[in-house]
């Protein structure tokens, strides 16, 4: 069956799974019997026939969703858009046109004319019998609503699109966004991203020259926002780092809600592992260092078990640029200074919501008191994937980075004019959940890398504006590749970027720049 809903403008056809209802049940263990059997049989057999990946299906089981061939009751409930008893919400499963999958429940993001007043558009989303749960406060008007009863955000995105007051609505997708990371299990002593020295079939000084920035500044004071699905607030390189806006994320009955606290925090190893490649101290004892071992660490947790919507990854870049939009009366203009993700399908195909883009905009133009918010991100693993299928990755307001080796050579990953830097992220060593250290792979770790190293070059130079870093970044980056490697007339290499990132190049270049 065919469904429609409008995204950014666009009138998108996806196919809805027919026979087949995911529930979302109230502090149930996944996919167990109890009432996951009142609620209809197991789909797992639909699901594998419709050509979905057992990875997906398994991250929304951690989640909570069943995924089920639902009872007549059950049916006729979901049906009517009654309430089911033990459950917190319900929805359609579809496949959008690049392939994903998403469970459109009746939530959705709208936003009604920037001209109306608050309560205009308030009395407008009574007219239109939407149920406001959240005020989104990086854009004007902006909300996350349910839909009225008896329609999914599918239909009430379609029938909302002609109604003059509201920009646009869009379903609040719940989607399975991954850790862009593949862990090697392999050990090593050092690590080679900060010192290269050829060992271990290595090539000298193939690494990011952090040891000469080091003379000039560690990062002290500039604030560096992670976001990720949950990280080990407790490990003790990353414990003296931590700022007091630190939060995260959590879904209930009513909607999403931001908690500003490190107590409860989810913990994530692939989401420890980022923070500690950007700020894990130094001269502690312990087991590692990050880029900029004095930075302070925001730590954003969002998306639980990697299931999750585009709104609430909004909200956390939102908030990364200014604390007020989550927690009234803070500091509108005490954010991060960099904010760095590497959350994302390895696919490379990722739609863009119209919400995250609000947000992206709101930090490049609003962050850091309106010099901008610098935002890394880390792209796809998948090897020579169309970088600009990933609407994310290739906003204009992100910088794509991806992963090199040790031998300074790119290594599988999304290629694209969009590919900004290029920097180590394979068999890197950093920390993990429980007070470890481990080595892994992926470009999750090559982005977060790449912004340690930019939050030493804005140490030096705090009042660059944003696309004056970005131009310190690209304009330090080594051209690395062998003689095979053609960097075009500004620079670029589709594989590359602008080049392998360089601390202490962009330190230099960053010092001597005027604002």
């Amino acid at each position: 069956m065919t469904r429609q809903y409008y995204q950014r403008g666009r009138l998108v056809e996806a196919e809805e799974i027919g026979g087949v209802v995911a529930v979302k049940v109230e502090s149930q263990a996944p996919g167990g019997a109890g009432i996951g059997a009142e609620l209809g049989s197991s789909a797992t057999d639909a699901m594998r026939e419709a050509g979905v990946d057992e990875e997906t299906s398994d991250a929304f089981a951690r989640a909570n969703w069943l995924l089920v061939r639902p009872t007549p009751q059950t049916r006729e409930a979901f049906t009517a858009g009654e309430e089911i008893p033990g459950t917190e919400a319900t929805g359609t499963i579809v496949r959008r046109p690049n392939g994903r999958i998403g469970i459109a429940t009746d939530a959705l993001t709208v936003r009604l004319d920037p001209a109306l007043s608050e309560e205009e558009a308030e009395r407008e989303l009574e007219t239109a019998r939407l149920t406001v749960l959240n005020k989104l406060g990086f854009a004007k008007n902006l909300y996350e609503v349910r839909a009225p009863a008896g329609r999914d955000s599918l239909m009430a995105s379609v029938e909302l699109h002609d109604n003059r007051r509201f920009v646009f609505a869009e379903p609040s997708f719940v989607e399975h966004v991954p850790a862009r990371f593949r862990p090697t299990g392999i050990r090593y002593s050092e690590q080679w991203q900060w010192r290269n020295a050829g060992t271990g079939g290595g090539v000298a000084d193939a690494d990011v020259h952090v040891e000469t920035a080091w003379d000039r500044t560690f990062g002290k004071g500039i604030r560096v926002a992670v976001i990720d699905n949950g990280f080990d607030a407790g490990h003790p390189d990353l414990a003296a780092g931590l700022d007091p806006l630190t939060g995260f994320f959590t879904d209930g009955p009513h909607g999403t809600d931001f908690t500003q606290s490190v107590s409860d925090m989810p913990d994530s190893d692939h989401g420890t592992f980022c923070a500690g490649m950007v700020g894990a101290r130094h001269d502690n004892g312990a087991g590692g260092t990050g880029a900029a071992p004095e930075c302070v660490l925001m730590l954003l947790a969002c998306l639980g078990d990697q299931v999750g919507t585009q709104t609430t990854l909004a909200r956390a870049v939102g908030y990364a640029a200014d604390p007020s939009t989550e927690v009234p009366g803070a500091d509108s203009g005490g954010g991060a200074d960099i904010l760095v993700s590497s959350l994302g399908p390895n696919g490379a195909d990722w739609d863009l919501t119209s919400t995250l883009d609000l947000a992206l905009e709101f930090a490049a133009t609003k962050g850091r008191q309106g010099r901008g918010l610098p935002v890394f991100w880390a792209a796809s693993n998948g090897r020579n994937v169309d970088i600009l299928k990933d609407e994310v990755v290739s906003h204009a307001d992100v910088i794509a980075v991806v992963r090199s080796n040790n031998q300074d050579r790119e290594d599988h990953a999304a290629r694209g004019p969009e590919v900004e830097l290029i920097a180590p992220g394979v068999d890197v060593l950093s920390t993990t959940s429980g007070g470890g250290y481990g080595v892994s792979t992926g470009t999750s770790f090559a982005a977060p890398c790449a912004a340690g190293c930019a939050a030493l070059a804005l140490a030096v130079n705090r009042d660059l504006t944003r696309d004056q870093l970005r131009e310190v970044m690209h304009g330090s980056a080594d051209k690395i590749g062998g003689p095979d490697v053609r960097y075009d007339a500004a620079g670029h290499n589709d594989d590359y970027g602008f080049g392998r990132v360089n601390a202490s190049k962009a330190v230099e270049l960053a010092d001597g720049m005027t604002p």
